[in-house]
């Protein structure tokens, strides 16, 4: 006599779970707070569908481009004044 151990079944999944109106606001938050997009994108990829799967993808995407941007925008606008000043001709010589 043997015995078969059957393996749990997966949820069928039908449709869209998720109004397109929270996927924008996620998908927002997650590009305006890259902390957030971070830990919304974890949350929504451990979870066994393959729609939260995608907008957890996505969510984490988001931010880490923004945190990216972010860097660069900060480096371009936070030292690129102080390197490009001394080269400027104000016209004015004392």
């Amino acid at each position: 006599m043997s015995y078969y151990q059957q393996q749990p079944q997966q949820p069928m999944y039908y449709g869209s779970q998720y109004s397109g109106c929270l996927k924008i606001i996620l998908y927002l938050l997650s590009f305006f707070i890259p902390l957030v997009g971070v830990i919304i994108g974890l949350v929504f990829m451990s979870r066994p569908d393959p729609e939260s799967k995608q907008m957890g993808q996505t969510c984490l995407i988001l931010g880490v481009i923004s945190i990216f941007l972010s860097c660069c925008l900060g480096t371009i606008f936070g030292i690129g004044p102080f390197l490009i000043l001394p080269f400027l001709d104000s016209g004015f010589y004392y």
